[in-house]
């Protein structure tokens, strides 16, 4: 179950739109497989659910304490399902990503994403023209260079993650809920570098102050992913996820 409306900004001054698609869509799909006698669910959830990070690595016994209304929607989401869990004899699995980006490898999906509020998919317009420039929000965090750190993965590798995960449903009978990341941190200004490697030519931003409800750093433990399911990322090293995603940006679908 992909779908929901994903802004995290937006969630915050229009709630009950979230509210409705989100939490509101995902009881009727439960409530129409429950009658059509489908109990298996794969949900993309999300590290939003953790809030501002209280250690890292971040794994799944962190405090969830969302800081917008859009991981509060993933968490209720969640909440929903333990209950269906019980109540229905559900069995699901959780996948809380991190920072998801890029394209298939092999250019099978070629459609860019309209109005992208994430940081790879505003580098790579700003790269091929379709913006002006974008903003790096704070240069002044306690990283290496100032710059807020994150965690990214290929959506390759989480759709690997979404196959295993159907696959130990069908074999150990129980629930999962589980990190999905590279365990791999980059910085804003660092994945820029990265991309204008990739591209071969500067690419224009300037820097602003910085964001309310930006934690300076981070990661994912995805430990216990790879116990459960035997999963690991493959395409998600930043310069690898940059290239499959300027490829596609120069010939677009």
């Amino acid at each position: 179950h992909f779908a929901a409306w994903k802004a995290a900004g937006e969630s915050m001054t229009d709630p009950s739109k979230y509210a409705l698609n989100n939490i509101n869509g995902t009881i009727k799909l439960l409530t129409f497989m429950e009658k059509s006698g489908t109990k298996k669910f794969i949900f993309s959830s999300s590290a939003a659910v953790y809030g501002s990070p209280k250690y890292l690595p971040v794994d799944e016994k962190h405090p969830l304490h969302p800081e917008n209304y859009y991981g509060y929607t993933k968490l209720a989401i969640e909440e929903n399902l333990k209950w269906f869990e019980t109540l229905k004899g559900f069995r699901f699995a959780a996948l809380r990503y991190f920072n998801a980006a890029g394209y298939d490898p092999k250019g099978r999906v070629r459609g860019l994403e309209r109005t992208p509020a994430n940081l790879l998919p505003i580098i790579m317009e700003a790269a091929v023209g379709m913006r002006k420039d974008f903003e790096v929000f704070g240069t002044d965090y306690e990283t290496p260079d100032g710059s807020c750190v994150r965690d990214y993965i290929h959506v390759t590798d989480l759709a690997k993650a979404h196959v295993l995960s159907l696959e130990y449903l069908d074999s150990e009978k129980k629930s999962l809920t589980v990190n999905l990341g590279s365990e791999t941190g980059y910085s804003v200004l660092e994945v820029i570098r990265l991309a204008e490697e990739v591209v071969g030519k500067p690419i224009p931003h300037k820097i602003s102050g910085r964001r309310a409800g930006d934690p300076a750093k981070l990661l994912a433990s995805s430990a216990m992913a790879r116990e459960l399911l035997q999963w690991k990322p493959e395409f998600s090293e930043a310069k690898t996820l940059l290239k499959t995603m300027w490829e596609v940006y120069q010939n677009p679908a």
